[in-house]
């Protein structure tokens, strides 16, 4: 048997050890965040690439910012950010704020970034999601 042989029988028993993926497949995914540290954000905008990466438009993933977290979302707290996040809302991942947490850090709609949905409370929210089946991703 010479190489090519060798690395095409190879191959083909990998496809049979590896899954394949159902391109219909959805999974959903909640990225809490909840904390107020840069370098677990950009941990956040990596995992949601990853998730787009490996499920495309399978994917539907959501962000919800609340406690501490909510200055994710403030363009003016975290204006360095903003491309990323309206790059990735195309992409269609949806960003929500907690009111609750607004008003406790003192941050106004206008401050939020453009596409940014308000809800009633965080917590509330991600209860929710879970409880709909989201799998929540803590970073």
């Amino acid at each position: 048997m010479n190489r090519r042989e060798l690395l095409t029988a190879g191959l083909g028993l990998l496809a049979f050890l590896i899954p394949a993926r159902a391109e219909e497949e959805e999974v959903k995914i909640l990225f809490p965040v909840t904390f107020r540290d840069r370098r677990r954000w950009k941990k956040v905008f990596l995992r949601i690439r990853g998730a787009i990466n490996l499920w495309g438009a399978g994917a539907d993933i959501e962000v919800v910012a609340y406690d501490e977290g909510i200055a994710f979302l403030d363009r003016f707290e975290n204006g360095e950010f903003g491309e990323r996040i309206e790059n990735l809302m195309l992409y269609g991942v949806k960003f929500k704020a907690c009111r609750v947490a607004m008003k406790m850090f003192n941050v106004s709609e206008e401050a939020l970034f453009e596409g940014v949905e308000v809800v009633r409370s965080g917590f509330e929210y991600h209860v929710t999601k879970v409880k709909e089946g989201y799998i929540p991703i803590y970073l």
